[in-house]
């Protein structure tokens, strides 16, 4: 069985000053505690831009060198003002271990952050959290995070050019956040740009890896991209490698596996594929734990119309 260690992000410190305090810490935890055992290399520390840059680092085996990373890591986010370091510890395609490193200490920029994320989480709070997230940018310019919540506030309140404007901002002070990616790509489709939104999906597929589920959803916006530039084969692509993989309950992509279906028999009839278009439909209506009232309706439709065309029952091969 075959143990794998994936560990991408970055963290930044925000000063010379908090960067070389960093260093000076690192050190002193690789001689005294770690002794080497760590994924963190000394290539991943820019003094140019005073941060922790890991575009992805995989590694076979070494659960103790994965916790060590993890340990170090959480140590040197106390110092970091910006920023988010992800870890997965694997094995055959299942996490064993997962852990998010972000910094929680006592500065400024730090807490207001928290404040704005938690209140970009809350239903009703757009404009609360745009506040909030606005005066972490105003003290610290190049907060990735910050604009890419921003971002997403700004598309929620339908202020699309601004979302826009975030999410790029985002993108050119941390190109490796898959979740700014997928945004900018809804707010292309927003405004039918679905190149543009297909483009960002590739990127976010790129950025994120197959166990988290903004890869997942990446796959199902691309593949209705493709459906709404009639590229029914490209459509088909996508929506077989969603609909042929198993989600679990707590995955969000758990609800979207009946949707998904129901889209690719759409690109299936689009082929004059029918027999496979009717194995899809059959699928969408036995899964009942996606409570769409419209979407039911639209499957119950289109089955009653396969019903009506033939006497006999079309058998999907």
């Amino acid at each position: 069985m075959d143990l794998k260690s994936i560990i991408q992000g970055r963290l930044d410190f925000g000063s010379e000053k908090s960067f070389i305090q960093m260093l000076k810490m690192y050190q002193h935890r690789i001689d005294n505690f770690h002794k080497g055992e760590v994924f963190l290399k000394e290539d991943a520390f820019d003094a140019t831009t005073f941060s922790i840059n890991v575009p992805r680092v995989i590694t076979m085996g070494m659960e103790k060198a994965w916790t060590n990373s993890v340990t170090l890591l959480e140590y040197l986010a106390q110092f970091a003002i910006s920023g988010s370091i992800s870890a997965w510890l694997v094995q055959d395609g299942k996490i064993l271990k997962y852990a998010v490193i972000e910094p929680k200490g006592d500065k400024a920029v730090v807490q207001n952050f928290i404040i704005g994320q938690k209140l970009s989480a809350e239903a009703g709070k757009e404009k609360e959290a745009l506040k909030a997230l606005t005066k972490v940018i105003e003290q610290h310019d190049s907060h990735a995070q910050a604009y890419e919540r921003r971002g997403y506030m700004n598309y929620a309140l339908g202020k699309m050019a601004d979302a826009l404007y975030d999410f790029n901002k985002c993108i050119s002070y941390d190109a490796s956040i898959p979740s700014a990616y997928y945004c900018r790509a809804k707010v292309h489709m927003n405004t039918k740009n679905y190149d543009a939104a297909i483009a960002d999906l590739v990127l976010t597929t790129q950025k994120a890896i197959a166990l988290q589920p903004i890869y997942w959803k990446a796959r199902l916006l691309k593949g209705q991209c493709h459906l709404y530039k009639q590229e029914y084969g490209e459509a088909v692509k996508e929506f077989k490698l969603f609909t042929g993989r198993i989600f679990t309950k707590d995955d969000p992509n758990y609800q979207n596996r009946k949707e998904a279906h129901y889209l690719l028999a759409q690109a299936h009839l689009a082929l004059k594929e029918t027999g496979k278009a009717l194995e899809a439909l059959e699928t969408a209506q036995k899964i009942t734990d996606k409570t769409d009232k419209a979407l039911q309706e639209n499957i119950t439709k289109l089955l009653r119309e396969f019903k009506d065309k033939t006497r006999e029952p079309v058998t999907a091969k």
